[in-house]
């Protein structure tokens, strides 16, 4: 019902949805993945790379990169996939062995899993969303779960089904877990208590501040003076090693070769379905969506141009003829169409790279890396015809390479702190759209700053420490007099660099986003006309008076509870998972 594909061997491979799941996720990889003993030992670039203590193998690679192609595909069924778009795929591949490895340790700690039946009951009873309001699946205008049964166990859509699975196998353990962290805590009555306490509380007060217009002199220091702050404080101003990269960028690009072969190939296709063959198989024969064999519905503002005007020209079951987009050559095949939306299948052939010029690039990478312990970085740089550029420097225990889109930099960056000026770092960087090769150009070690170079941030911070003590020092004489009889109000009129502030808070939170966390504090213990100070904070001192507090019904202790909870199983949750030491040793030219 949702596809016609017919026996064929490709076909054929399909598995159905318990073996898929049984068979490739919870047996092949995380077997895989979970099997550490008895491996003999090897060289670390036998591997692709390590994640913590397990050495990923090539099988493993693999098998996630198949696994995310297909997901990816699947998510962006209406969206065009481009160089970029397999090249994000590799990365997501990467990036998902990293967090099975990771959550592997905790599921196998915890005992946490789901069975098989767990699996196909879901299936069962909650139906993939897209599948919700398709005509076929619907008695009445309303789904019904019978004709929903015999679809999920029709043979031809088990592909389809198995991929599903996958997205429960993925979430329901991890789903379990949450809740259980969750449900592991409870916050204290005394806990909730206060927080409560905080939260419904309306305070109005009414502060003496004391900030810089409360300071008219202005401190100058001597020169004497600035130096000796300096030399007590030289430790702050004290830079850290720092490594200068130097790089140059070998781009990919889209030949007219590979142009002509695309057309070469999407006219096989036109020429295939003239001569009778299925849609459905044409496109599994040559679409770059292989398996995509659904119609796809889809809202006509969201289609581009010259795809909407070619569907609206069609009668269900009528293709077009192959026609150019920025992304490749289509042949699309209209299934339905309502007022403003359509559903339609595609056979999508990229303008992609092909294999002579990747190869090309890739081999000039080679000669550059091979040739470069004989010549200057911007020599070598210059016979190939390429620029030599400056990275933002490395500072002392940087992880990344900021401004520069590249692949795992960790081995560059591990290699940096250990290399010499001159020296090429021997495995090119992946990025968008091509090849970084680096070399180390300067090493800066740590050493204190000249005075002469930061004596304006001297100067600054030595009036700022002074203005500090001398605000402090006039809202204690204030507080004395304040003690002595003195209203706030009559401080104020008599001291008008002083400033009277009054001010409302709703709740604790709301006071500390207003005025910090030290006023929120001292506010807390305050009942109606009681008085706190001096609250000193960077940025002045105060002396408050608390001229109102109200209960209010803000906060619930139930949700109270759910909230703090839900806080600390996300913050538990994040330290079980906390991503281990990663390497990896994929070559950027072989992939």
């Amino acid at each position: 019902m949702l596809s016609d594909m017919r026996k064929r061997v490709r076909v054929i491979m399909i598995i159905v949805v318990v073996a898929f799941v049984a068979g490739f996720l919870m047996s092949e990889l995380w077997h895989l993945i979970e099997t550490r003993g008895g491996r003999q030992a090897r060289n670390a670039r036998g591997y692709v790379g390590q994640i913590g203590d397990h050495n990923v193998t090539s099988d493993e690679y693999r098998a996630a990169l198949s696994y995310m192609t297909d997901k990816y595909k699947s998510e962006n069924r209406l969206r065009d996939l481009s160089n970029d778009d397999y090249q994000t795929i590799e990365q997501q591949a990467w990036k998902y062995l990293v967090e099975e490895v990771t959550w592997a340790k905790v599921r196998k700690t915890a005992r946490v899993g789901i069975t098989q039946d767990e699996m196909m009951e879901i299936i069962k009873s909650n139906p993939p969303e897209e599948l919700r309001d398709r005509p076929e699946l619907l008695t009445d205008g309303k789904f019904d779960q019978q004709k929903y049964l015999q679809v999920m166990n029709a043979p031809e859509n088990r592909a389809y089904f198995s991929k599903y699975a996958q997205q429960i196998v993925e979430m329901l353990p991890r789903e379990k877990f949450r809740i259980d962290v969750i449900n592991a805590y409870r916050p204290t009555n005394a806990e909730v208590e206060d927080a409560l306490a905080a939260a419904n509380t309306l305070w109005q007060t009414t502060s003496l501040y004391f900030g810089a217009r409360a300071v008219p002199q202005k401190f100058e220091p001597t020169e004497d003076e600035t130096k000796a702050w300096f030399e007590a404080h030289k430790d702050s101003f004290r830079t850290r090693e720092s490594w200068q990269l130097s790089y140059v960028f070998f781009p990919l690009g889209i030949t007219a070769q590979d142009s002509t072969d695309a057309k070469e190939l999407i006219d096989r296709a036109y020429a295939q379905l003239t001569k009778g063959e299925t849609f459905n198989l044409t496109t599994l024969d040559y679409s770059d969506l292989e398996g995509e064999t659904l119609p796809a519905m889809t809202q006509r503002a969201g289609l581009d141009k010259e795809t909407d005007g070619v569907l609206s020209r069609l009668k269900p079951g009528q293709y077009s003829s192959p026609y150019l987009l920025p992304y490749g050559w289509q042949i699309v095949q209209l299934d339905s169409a309502k007022k403003d939306s359509v559903a339609y299948r595609r056979i999508l052939v990229r303008v992609k790279m092909g294999t002579e010029a990747v190869a090309t690039v890739r081999d000039s990478v080679r000669a550059f890396i091979y040739n470069a312990p004989a010549e200057r970085f911007d020599t070598l740089a210059a016979r190939f015809g390429l620029t030599v550029q400056q990275a933002r420097p490395l500072v002392g225990d940087q992880k990344d390479l900021p401004g520069l889109d590249v692949e795992n930099p960790g081995e560059l960056i591990a290699w940096t702190k250990k290399a010499k000026p001159g020296q090429v770092f021997d495995a090119p960087l992946r990025g968008a759209g091509g090849y970084y090769v680096f070399a180390l150009t300067e090493v800066k070690p740590a050493a204190y700053a000249d005075y002469e170079k930061v004596k304006r941030a001297v100067l600054f911070r030595m009036r700022q420490e002074k203005e500090r003590a001398a605000w402090t020092e006039v809202a204690r004489q204030a507080l004395a007099a304040v003690k002595a009889g003195k209203s706030f109000e009559q401080y104020a009129a008599e001291n008008p660099l002083v400033e009277l502030q009054t001010d409302s808070f709703a709740g604790l939170m709301d006071c500390r986003r207003k005025k910090g966390p030290e006023f929120a504090g001292a506010l807390a213990a305050l009942n109606p006309g009681e008085k706190a100070g001096v609250i000193e904070t960077n940025w002045g001192a105060f002396i408050v008076r608390c001229d109102a507090r109200t209960s209010v019904s803000t906060l619930e202790a139930a949700a109270y509870v759910d909230q703090r909870r839900s806080r600390v199983g996300q913050e538990f949750m994040a330290e079980f998972l906390k991503q281990p030491e990663v390497k990896d040793y994929r070559d950027a030219l072989a992939y």
